[in-house]
């Protein structure tokens, strides 16, 4: 009897594994670094922004460089720690603070650089190299946030398992309906 509750068990589990979509609104919507991935996302449009405007060379363009600069600083912050009029969260998960720690840690040693190649066309390629070092690293943090929401999605399949099997298990009190005809 318990070696075929245990196969049951399973194959709910592997059909309800399989039948789950990737794309489930219910699940995506209720992660809770969702607007963290977002902003990774940014923070890379933000970069492509800067390198664009880095080689315009006929355009002054250091302060759209500099406002660039300043929302790369606050994004990348409010990963770390959360920021409330991003509506970031900031991260508890080990893997995810090391890579923000390590992305801030490069950014402030070589965002001057950037503000070189403005003044200095001989620092172009310096700012190119370090605007591609930094977009390696947002790469690998935004797959790390893919892999920490595919491991929530997993745990969300699993918890809703068992507590419709836990419900089917436990006997409850009998309900009645009242329905009302007019």
């Amino acid at each position: 009897m318990k070696t075929i509750k245990k196969l049951l068990a399973f194959g709910l589990l592997l059909t309800s594994t399989i039948t789950a979509n990737a794309n489930d609104y219910a699940l995506l919507n209720s992660y809770p670094l969702l607007n963290d991935m977002k902003m990774v996302k940014k923070e890379q449009l933000l970069l492509k922004n800067m390198r664009t405007l880095i080689s315009d060379r006929k355009n002054n363009n250091k302060n759209q460089l500099a406002e660039q600069k300043k929302a790369f600083t606050t994004i990348i912050t409010g990963l770390s720690e959360g920021d409330i009029a991003l509506n970031l969260h900031g991260t508890e998960l080990v893997f995810l603070k090391n890579k923000i720690k390590t992305i801030q840690l490069l950014w402030s040693q070589e965002k001057r650089i950037l503000d070189s190649a403005i003044n200095n066309k001989m620092y172009v390629n310096d700012a190119y190299a370090t605007i591609d070092g930094l977009t390696k690293h947002l790469d690998v943090l935004n797959k790390l946030y893919k892999q920490s929401y595919e491991r929530y999605k997993k745990n969300s399949v699993m918890k809703s398992l068992v507590n419709s099997y836990m419900r089917k298990t436990i006997p409850s009190e009998p309900m009645y309906a009242m329905n009302i005809v007019k």
